[in-house]
């Protein structure tokens, strides 16, 4: 009796903790889950030069990859720090990062994202915000001139199991606007026999020395899928504006804006800027709307672009400058978020004329359209 008594309360016991143990499973913290990210972008994979899309994204490139901020929102409405510009890459088969980090046990995560990676970024305030738990990057095209995108993914209610737990994706858009051109002359080379030759296309504000475009800002994360130049602080300072100069690939000694050819004849009709060499603007307007002069936030000092090529005719050979005002092709000139402002370039050939008769020879014209994806 005292035998089957024994193994009575030991069965109990074993009931018992098999129930405690049984319990702990089930309330197993979602902590457990990790957090990882997947990212859209375009609807290919193209490897187009001088351009931010998921091949890009995925390549080996020190840049390459994303940088993410996470915001921790927790149920009694305190907000805390998650991650800070944390470098996501492609491993070849998914997409990985350093600090690993886990979904919290209660609230709410919001995601915000920018390529390609930038060491240093921050979240920080625009000039005049006083909000907390600020949303912008500070960037400068200049210093950075790359094809920047941003995605933002707000309010990711943590998951109840770590089972239930699924992949942050972004769905980055582009978040400046890009300026490139291309040159043809405005008659037959071949009938002419003509030969020109391109030393240097130069965009400039006022004068020769002083730079055209703002190349400072701030980036609000949260705005995606916005128009013209929403999301975008920009800080207006002519002592920070750059003079841009494309010259051909063989040229050393005057930056890295290259153009595809030198020469232009019979077998080349036309010469580009290299893609690599696009122009990456962040979003403004050049010039005041007409109808609203009293607008402070745009200026009106002209810039120009400018070309200097020689003519060759034989043994002849002349070197001409032109330069147009870009008023002249659009007033006011904007560049607008996720827009490509093609200007198409002709040149005269003409070369008995004065520099400022050639210049009115000279014609731009202008084409717009989307960032293709």
């Amino acid at each position: 009796m005292k035998f089957l008594r024994l193994a009575f309360y030991v069965l109990i016991a074993q009931l018992v903790l098999s129930g405690c143990a049984g319990e702990g499973v089930e309330e197993t913290s979602p902590s457990s889950s990790e957090i990882n990210f997947d990212a859209y972008l375009g609807t290919n994979e193209s490897t187009r030069a001088g351009e931010t899309n998921l091949a890009f994204l995925k390549g080996t490139a020190f840049n390459s990859g994303f940088g993410v901020f996470a915001r921790h929102k927790h149920a009694d409405g305190s907000i805390s720090d998650m991650m800070d510009n944390e470098h996501v890459t492609w491993n070849g088969n998914s997409w990985g990062y350093t600090n690993t980090q886990y979904w919290p046990d209660e609230g709410s995560v919001d995601f915000y994202a920018y390529a390609p990676y930038i060491e240093g970024v921050k979240l920080v305030k625009a000039p005049g915000e006083n909000k907390d738990n600020p949303t912008y990057i500070q960037f400068n095209s200049s210093v950075n001139p790359v094809d920047l995108v941003l995605g933002c993914k707000e309010n990711i209610n943590v998951p109840t199991t770590p089972s239930s737990a699924s992949k942050v994706k972004f769905d980055f858009w582009h978040a400046l606007a890009r300026l490139t051109f291309d040159i043809t002359a405005n008659s037959q080379l071949e009938e002419n026999g003509a030969v020109i030759k391109v030393k240097e296309v130069k965009l400039y504000g006022a004068s020769e020395d002083e730079g055209a475009l703002d190349v400072n800002g701030y980036l609000d994360l949260t705005k995606l899928n916005v128009s013209m130049f929403e999301g975008w602080s920009v800080v207006k300072d002519k002592n920070t504006r750059v003079v841009y100069t494309w010259t051909p690939r063989d040229t050393k000694d005057r930056g890295n804006l290259k153009l595809t050819a030198s020469q232009l004849d019979h077998t080349c009709t036309k010469i580009e800027s290299d893609p690599n060499s696009y122009l990456c603007v962040i979003p403004q307007q050049k010039g005041k709307d007409k109808d609203n002069d009293n607008d402070g936030k745009w200026d009106d000092d002209p810039f120009y672009l400018q070309i200097t090529y020689t003519v060759q005719r034989g043994t002849s050979q002349q070197t001409i400058t032109v330069k147009k005002n870009l008023f002249d092709v659009s007033h006011p000139f904007r560049f607008e978020r996720n827009r490509t402002c093609i200007l198409h370039l002709k040149l005269p050939l003409n070369h008995t004329r004065s520099r400022s008769n050639a210049s009115e020879d000279f014609s731009v014209t202008m084409s717009v359209g989307s960032i293709p994806e």
